[in-house]
This record gives structure tokens, C-alpha cells and sequence, in this order.
């Protein structure tokens, strides 16, 4: 299962390999005596601290000079009051005490491990407001907070909001004031789920500030490491610390030996704008469903036997089918799509965690899935739904986990980008779905959501375009990411288009 981790890997290559297992495992005893040493400690003036897992070592590796990775999000608002720029503050610091990884920074220890630690100033903020861009415009600000600086990870904080300019439009004898937060997370705190529940106790902290009502903030544990959590279930067994990096010196060797030979089906049919295969930028495009659409595409899903995600993996694969090859006929044989998904297992953790902890808790996992493109797209939704449920029963989901406790980081990304690079990776796209969210549904709040969209800065990763989707207050949004240098807009704007397309016709039909 974890070959196909490595598409550039070769059979002969790994026959001729298994001659230096030996001598791999001799180089491996360090790692079989090593324990983990990721337990909550205090410093010397109190701050709490812990060293990185892997898990979060390896993103650290991927942002390290540039910013990829970053997890970015726009909120909007409406009230029929003026938004306090005071009152946010107080309420972003009371969300700081509340969650722990948003108070620290990265620092080194005394043997050179990455560590998270408290900053000096528990209470510092990066907060901006932009005076030249109004909430009516904030695509062009999102765009801009996607591509932005990298942290200052050695002070921290490890995310920054930004405030647009407020805007108001007449409603009735009243006025409606609109207001947009951008906010962008360093994705070693945490994952896309974590960023709602941010969302939604800031609405909850602002409405309480507004109108005048004391609220004790419960700070939440300072959480170990993600492998620490799911021992039982990722801790590599001895014959996996020795196949695991076995399969990874064979893919490099096989890297080495080889021409590159360009393997993505997109790519192949549409060469990239640059003279490789790695993107520098990212953009986004939104999109949303009405609730009367959002509504009729659950209750189909539920008549025909599927979930939603099965039916968007389900769109977005015919979608890609028709763009890669518009000619749809019985005869031509199916095309292979790889794919990735990402899986919540704060369930799996031990001790399980609540919806409401802020940290990394997603994991991905590939997805093959043949596509002719003239299959009846509801069974074709109850496959890609069984596919994934199969999948995720058997652990699949945890195989990177392991993979990441057994080899050197930073070579495992070099190799990654260098297959990147080449166009050897054969992911057409990444898809996150959330599910269904809440943000202040009972309007207790002033400030009344008006909608959201997340992106992640997703320069240097294999996929053509990702995609981030939930249903927030019985609304779909579905934001798509893609870098230009490697799809051009007009492209995958008729990939999402075209995917909520089928999605719509199948309802109706």
C-alpha cells in the first residue's frame, strides 16, 4: 500500500535492493532503541513546551523558506451594528487563552529538535486592519493573504488576522454593516475543521462582548504529539522500520537512474506554463450552493444510497474526465484517476477528541478510481462512496503516519518535489470535505455569519487543483485552489463549475 506512495519506483530496482536490507537495518538502530520524547514539560520561566512530532515536523519542513501550507480563510459578517475593532481584539485574545497552540511560537532545544513553546508574550496578536481594501472586495485580499510573507516562527504567533475596511448598504429604515475577517493559520496548529471551531467561538466571544456579558474562557489541554495519540495505531513494528525507508531508497535510486518520464494525465494533455512541473502561487476561486440546492443535493444522496462526499468525488472524476477527454464513447477504455482525501480522526485519538480541540487531526490518504465517463452517476456515487468507506476501515488513511516515524524528513520532501517536479506524481486533485459546520446557527450573535471560503497555500504539492468544501448553515461552499503556472484559471473554473454542473443535473433528473 505504501508503493504507491512512489510512483517512480521500479520492481527491478526493488529486487536489486533487497540486498542492502542488511545494512539499512544496521543503519536503522538508532531508530528502533529511540523513544519518543514528546512529553509537555514547562521552561525555566514557566512556559509550556513540547518537542514536534513528526507529523508536524514534516510541515514545518514544507513551509520552511516559503509559504506553502498555510491554511487561509475568509469570514463574513453582517449586523446591523458597527463591528468594534476593540472588541475583536479582546475576543482573539480570549480565543488565544483558549487554545494553547495559538500561543506559541517553534524554538530549538539544546540537542537542535524543534520544539513548541509559549511566546514571551502570551498576549501578542499580528492584527491589521486594511484601510484600502473594503469587505465588499475581499477576493483580492484573499488572494494576497494565500501568497503572504512567511511567519516569524522563532517569536510566533503562528497566525495573523487581517480586518477589511467596513462597508454598509440600506436595509428598510435601518443600515447593514458588512464586514470581512481574513485569517491565515501556519498548518502545523492545526487543520481546516480546527479553523471553524475558531470561527464559531469567535462569534460567540463577540456577541458576549457586545452586549456586556462576563464569560470565563475554558482553556483546553495543551495536547501530545499526533503519533503519541494514535500509538496503538501508527507505531511501525519492526519489519515496517526496515521495508518503509527500503521502498524510499529505492524510489531515490530509481529517481537517480532514470529519465524522468512525465506520468500525470493532466499534465500530459496539458503541459504546464513553466519549464517544471512545481508552482510558485496559489489562487482561489469560490463557489456556494444555495440552502434549496444544498438541501436537494443531500436528500438525493440519501434516496440514492451515497454520501455527498461520494457524490462529489463522483462529479469531480467525471468532470476531469470530460476536460482531459472531451470525446465520451463506449469503446475507449477507462482512464485511471489518482486522487487524494482527507480523513478527521480525532476519533481514533486516544484519548478521542471533541469537535471543539484546535490542532492537527487530518490525515490524507490516495485514491484510484477508473473513469469511463458515460457511467450513470449515481452508481457510479455509491462506488466512490464504498471505495472510500473500504478504505478508511482499513486503516489506509494512518499509512503515512508510519511512513513519516521511519525515514529522514527532509529527504522524503526533496523526493517529493523532485517527482513533483517532473510531473511523476499522478494526483489530479486534492479533496477536502468537512461536512457539516455550524457557525452561530441560532443567531445569538450580533455579527451574523453572511459566509466563508478556505484555501491552503498549495504551491509544491503534487495536485492540479485542490478543493475545500463544507456545508455551513445548510449552505455548500467549495472553494478550488490552482496555481497558475500549472492550470490556467479558465480551466479550473470549468472544473468546479462543471463538477457542481453534474452535481445539480443528477438531482434534477
Amino acid at each position: 500500500m505504501l508503493i504507491s506512495l512512489f510512483p517512480s519506483i521500479s520492481p527491478l530496482v526493488i529486487c536489486c535492493s533487497v540486498v542492502l536490507a542488511v545494512g539499512i537495518a544496521c543503519l536503522l538502530r538508532h531508530v528502533l532503541m529511540r523513544e519518543n520524547e514528546d512529553e509537555i514539560s514547562h521552561t525555566g520561566t514557566g512556559k509550556i513546551s513540547r518537542r514536534l512530532g513528526s507529523f508536524e515536523r514534516y510541515f514545518s519542513i514544507i513551509a520552511s523558506g516559503y509559504s506553502t501550507c498555510y491554511l487561509n480563510t475568509v469570514l463574513l459578517l453582517e449586523s446591523k451594528v458597527k463591528l468594534d475593532p476593540g472588541h475583536l481584539k479582546t475576543a482573539l485574545l480570549m480565543l488565544s487563552e483558549r487554545f494553547a497552540l495559538l500561543r506559541m511560537r517553534i524554538t530549538v532545544d539544546n540537542v537542535f529538535q524543534q520544539c513548541f513553546e509559549e511566546m514571551e508574550d502570551p498576549q501578542s496578536l499580528e492584527f491589521q486592519t486594511r484601510m484600502d481594501i473594503d469587505s465588499e472586495n475581499w477576493m483580492s485580499a484573499f488572494n494576497e493573504h494565500i501568497n503572504c510573507a512567511p511567519f516569524n516562527t522563532e517569536k510566533g504567533p503562528l497566525w495573523r488576522v487581517t480586518l477589511l475596511r467596513e462597508t454598509t448598504e440600506s436595509e428598510g429604515e435601518g443600515i447593514l454593516y458588512k464586514n470581512a475577517l481574513l485569517f491565515t493559520f501556519h498548518h502545523i496548529i492545526c487543520d481546516a475543521r480546527s479553523v471553524f471551531e475558531f470561527k464559531n467561538k469567535l462569534l460567540q466571544f463577540l456577541g458576549s462582548l457586545y452586549n456586556g456579558k462576563a464569560m470565563k474562557v475554558e482553556t483546553l489541554a495543551f495536547r501530545p504529539t499526533l503519533e503519541r495519540m494514535t500509538l496503538n495505531l501508527t507505531k511501525p513494528n519492526i519489519l515496517e522500520r526496515l521495508l518503509i525507508p527500503l521502498l524510499v531508497g529505492c524510489s531515490k535510486l530509481s529517481a537517480m537512474i532514470r529519465k524522468p518520464k512525465m506520468a500525470n494525465l493532466y499534465l500530459l494533455k496539458f503541459p504546464p506554463n513553466v519549464r517544471d512541473s512545481l508552482a510558485q502561487t496559489t489562487h482561489a476561486i469560490p463557489r456556494r450552493l444555495t440552502k434549496e440546492q444544498t438541501m436537494a443535493l443531500v436528500s438525493c444522496c440519501k434516496a440514492n444510497g451515497c454520501t455527498v462526499h461520494g457524490a462529489i468525488t463522483a462529479a469531480t472524476h467525471l468532470a476531469m474526465k470530460q476536460i482531459i477527454e472531451p470525446e465520451q464513447t463506449e469503446q475507449k477504455p477507462p482512464l485511471l484517476f489518482d486522487s487524494n482525501y482527507t480523513v478527521d480522526i480525532r476519533q481514533q485519538c486516544e484519548p478521542k477528541l471533541g469537535r471543539e480541540e484546535f490542532g492537527l487531526y487530518a490525515m490524507f490518504d490516495a485514491l484510484q478510481i477508473e473513469v469511463k465517463g458515460t457511467e450513470e452517476f449515481w452508481d457510479f456515487s455509491r462506488t466512490c462512496t464504498n471505495k472510500v468507506h473500504r478504505k478508511i476501515d482499513s486503516g489506509e488513511h494512518m499509512n503515512f503516519l508510519k511512513l513519516i516515524q521511519c525515514v529522514n524528513l527532509p529527504s522524503l520532501w526533496n523526493l517529493f518535489c523532485s517527482e513533483t517536479k517532473h510531473g511523476q506524481r499522478k494526483e489530479l486533485f486534492n479533496l477536502t470535505n468537512l461536512g457539516v459546520l455550524s457557525i452561530d446557527q441560532e443567531g445569538k450573535s450580533p455579527y451574523k455569519f453572511a459566509g466563508a471560503y478556505f484555501a491552503v497555500q498549495s504551491a509544491k504539492f503534487p495536485f492540479i487543483t485542490g478543493n475545500e468544501i463544507f456545508t455551513i448553515n445548510d449552505q455548500l461552499y467549495w472553494t478550488v485552489e490552482y496555481s497558475p503556472e500549472i492550470i490556467t484559471r479558465s480551466r479550473a473554473q470549468d472544473f468546479v463549475d462543471l463538477s457542481l454542473r453534474i452535481l445539480m443535473d443528477a438531482c434534477i433528473s
